[in-house]
């Protein structure tokens, strides 16, 4: 206890760093019998699950390995399986139907939550900046650890037992996803209208670090048209796209074809939602 105390004062000299709460360690293999529990897959080896595990930011101990080339074969992976169960799960859907529920099951928000739902975060190797600052429960890294662990699955067992692990994380996902695309409905109906392309900006980013909310704006000739918010900016710019389907009207004049209502009622608020000078300045999506 003593060597901790002097361990948390020695990081940092001023009086809140040494008001910190400790960060709790993640919990190590002999506590993975967790996991494997809720996967329903046991690994032979689980050097492969530590590895899924363990974020690059504990390089800084002398790690050797991390997780970003399993996630890297994990992300096929997902892709390929869910895929193949939507084309089971949904055999009179067409081929835009399938690409649309695909991309709702697996982009960070729905892969996040998986995470969560499996508890993932109480395992990450992080540093211990990355602990302090809430990694284990930011979406994209829950969203890599996920396609990790399911890469790590894939190496050992192969390609089945990696297509059935997904049908049981994804469960009544697969029967109930909607081939909802905000986006592309969106581009799909002013195109129609021979109007230009929407344009995405990101107008801040809100909440604490470890927990960001993102929100864009969405702008068509100039107007904006939408806001949304969300745990991706990706998140986000579908939400800000709903939105402006939300309010699109019939009509050829392109100024006529979007009525933003004012936040919260106020009709004073109604330049700021109309007005584009109030954009940041962040590169368009």
């Amino acid at each position: 206890m003593r060597f901790g105390i002097l361990k948390v004062a020695s990081e940092g000299g001023d009086d809140s760093t040494k008001n910190r709460r400790p960060v709790a360690e993640p919990l190590g293999q002999e506590y993975y019998a967790e996991i494997e529990t809720r996967l329903q897959y046991v690994f032979t080896d689980r050097a492969w699950l530590e590895r899924a595990l363990t974020h690059r930011s504990v390089h800084a101990r002398g790690e050797k390995s991390d997780y970003e080339r399993l996630e890297f074969l994990g992300d096929a992976v997902f892709d390929l399986a869910v895929a193949h169960l939507l084309l089971d799960h949904h055999p009179e859907a067409r081929e835009g139907e399938l690409s649309k529920m695909r991309a709702a099951l697996v982009n960070t928000a729905s892969l996040a939550e998986i995470a969560r739902e499996l508890d993932l975060g109480k395992f990450i190797r992080l540093s211990r900046g990355e602990l302090a600052s809430g990694g284990s429960d930011r979406p994209s890294i829950l969203a890599d650890v996920l396609e990790a662990v399911l890469g790590a699955i894939y190496r050992e067992g192969g390609y089945e037992v990696a297509r059935v692990c997904v049908e049981r994380l994804l469960g009544s996902r697969l029967v109930n996803v909607t081939p909802r695309d905000p986006k592309t409905e969106l581009q799909e109906a002013l195109h129609a209208a021979g109007s230009e392309a929407p344009v995405y900006r990101l107008e801040c980013v809100e909440g604490p670090e470890h927990q960001p909310i993102f929100v864009s704006l969405v702008e068509v000739d100039g107007q904006i048209v939408g806001r949304g918010r969300g745990a991706t900016k990706k998140a986000s710019q579908q939400n800000a796209a709903e939105e402006a389907l939300a309010h699109l009207k019939g009509g050829d004049d392109i100024d006529a074809r979007f009525m933003v209502k004012p936040a919260n009622g106020d009709e004073s608020s109604a330049e700021t939602e109309t007005d584009p000078k109030v954009v940041s300045t962040e590169t368009s999506e």
